[in-house]
């Protein structure tokens, strides 16, 4: 084997031999340990798992009227909105099957076995903030409808944002719903909104 290395010139010769080592030892290079193994299961205790949405749509509704559907890919309507209006508009996700799903409603265990809620919130992104105003109700503010105490997403399932008309035209908003500082779900397509 070495007559094969040695029998040209020197740089080809140490060439192949750099070859031969790297193919040797590249099986032991960043291989898969137990962790990265998808076959095991790193969740066997429940109290391991983490809470996370799991959405393959949504739709929006406007007085209680759905104005716009984005599922597994497909999307219909939009928002409409007139020059110096608001408009509220209630979110519901969708699961694979397309019934609703309630999503950032669930209560985990912290460590010392109080119930904690998880961090949920929507994101309402790229949209021309000299065509629209977009604001996320804050805890316990008081909606069209509803008492004071209630939680940001308002009715069992449905979170909230509030949509003004700045001046006529048209933009696009991207929706995200967010499980603490990441994204469990991030719409395929944005949102179209046209403001007359």
């Amino acid at each position: 084997m070495f007559t094969y290395f040695f029998r040209s010139d020197f740089s080809v010769a140490i060439s192949r031999l750099m070859l031969l080592t790297f193919v040797t030892v590249l099986p032991f290079m960043g291989g898969c340990g137990e962790d990265d193994n998808p076959i095991v299961d790193d969740h066997d205790d429940e109290e391991e798992t983490q809470l996370h949405a799991d959405a393959d749509g949504f739709t929006l509704e406007v007085d209680g009227v759905e104005v716009y559907r984005q599922f597994q890919g497909n999307h219909n309507g939009g928002l409409t909105v007139g020059v110096g209006q608001e408009i509220e508009v209630h979110v519901e996700f969708l699961d694979a099957s397309g019934a609703v799903v309630h999503v950032g409603e669930e209560e985990d265990e912290d460590e010392h076995g109080h119930d904690e809620e998880e961090a949920f919130s929507l994101g309402l992104t790229d949209y021309d903030s000299a065509i629209i105003d977009i604001h996320l109700p804050e805890e316990g503010e008081e909606h069209e409808g509803e008492e004071h105490g209630e939680e940001e997403h308002g009715e069992e399932g449905q979170w909230l944002f509030e949509v003004v008309g700045l001046k006529a035209g048209t933009t696009q908003i991207t929706l995200q719903f967010l499980h603490g500082d990441h994204p469990d779900f991030t719409a395929a397509l944005p949102i179209p909104v046209t403001v007359q």
